[in-house]
């Protein structure tokens, strides 16, 4: 017995098949056309007859997780590849011994208490994701028939406060004259990087991809990244980090300054015995140097840069649409959960500005 169902714009095909005198069914999803799923279900039907028709629920969790990356999750980013591989090791050091046909909610739950134990929130539901991800595959699939991951609840660790990831006022202004007080042909590119970074609030995977040619009189444009570990050039974050972000001329003006230099290469901030763009671990050495010279009360990573430009902005009541632009975020909520702590500072000050104001009347 075999049907098909339309989910949304695609379809999901069923067969049924007996094993160890049970009926069981597998399902497959994802089919643009009816056609192909008709196709797939006589392929089954074929299998059955010349006994290639298999199901496997006995091969451990994270062996089904990785060959389940492996099918449908080929076309992703080398960032997300990253990603799957760490899951890959949580999931085999935690789980090894458990079938996919031997997964519970009980079992999944211990799983995620006990990460909970050792990883950040964020971590903990990126690992939760990927779970549930491939589980509900296998469903799909007609490998379980049951979706254990229903009702999970997960925690973690605090992440860093958020008060250590960015600079205040004073102490930006001291790392930018501190940096710029050096001569431009004695500037390393770690430091024209910070100094990209904290005009911009550009990641690090930006300013490294940038090239002479994305510079204009007074703006870069966005429209790449760097990949470090693959040595590659890659897309931007997502459809909104493509941008053009203004800066002070004399930025520009300096960067041509210092290209004589520092201009083997089409990249702007190139390693000159590499040929390739700075590594973080270099610009994010250099930037811890200069915080302790400058006597900073905080220690920041180099994307804490990015969070220093895009907080200065904010307490300088610049509009939180156009920073949510001008940082690539995909929606201006992103913005808005990254930054509550400064926004609620600015509505205070306005909330008892209200107030005075009222008193007045």
């Amino acid at each position: 017995m075999a049907d098909i169902e339309k989910r949304g714009s695609k379809y999901l095909a069923r067969v049924s098949y007996k094993e160890k005198g049970k009926y069981r069914r597998k399902s497959k999803g994802g089919f643009t056309t009816k056609s192909a799923a008709k196709a797939w279900i006589r392929q089954q039907e074929s299998d059955k007859t010349t006994s290639q028709f298999t199901v496997d629920s006995k091969q451990t969790f994270p062996d089904y997780f990785q060959s389940w990356c492996e099918l449908y999750r080929s076309d992703v980013s080398d960032a997300q590849k990253r990603w799957h591989k760490f899951a890959y090791n949580v999931y085999s050091k935690r789980l090894n011994n458990v079938s996919l046909a031997k997964l519970t909610r009980p079992i999944l739950q211990r799983f995620l208490n006990g990460l909970a134990k050792d990883y950040a929130f964020s971590t903990v539901k990126k690992l939760k994701t990927y779970l549930v991800q491939s589980i509900k595959g296998a469903l799909y699939d007609g490998l379980i028939s049951t979706d254990p991951t229903i009702g999970l609840t997960y925690t973690g660790k605090d992440g860093k406060n958020k008060d250590l990831k960015f600079l205040e006022e004073p102490q930006m202004k001291a790392l930018i004259e501190f940096l710029t007080s050096i001569p431009i042909f004695e500037r390393s590119v770690s430091d024209m990087m910070i100094i990209m970074a904290l005009n911009t609030g550009a990641r690090y995977e930006e300013v490294a991809a940038l090239t002479w040619s994305d510079l204009t009189s007074n703006s870069i444009s966005i429209n790449k990244a760097w990949d470090q570990v693959s040595h590659k050039i890659k897309e931007t974050k997502n459809k909104s980090s493509n941008r053009v972000v203004s800066v002070p001329n004399n930025l520009i003006i300096d960067l041509k300054a210092w290209s004589p230099v520092h201009n083997n290469n089409d990249f702007i901030f190139c390693n000159e015995e590499t040929g390739l763009p700075q590594t973080s671990n270099a610009a994010n050495k250099k930037l811890q140097k200069v915080l302790i010279e400058i006597k900073s009360p905080k220690r920041i990573t180099f994307h804490g840069l990015r969070h220093t430009h895009a907080s200065w902005l904010l307490s300088n009541n610049v509009d939180v649409k156009y920073v949510s632009e001008r940082l690539g975020h995909s929606t201006i909520t992103m913005t808005l959960d990254i930054y509550t702590h400064l926004l609620q500072k600015t509505r205070t000050h306005e909330e008892q500005k209200s107030i005075s104001l009222l008193s007045q009347l």
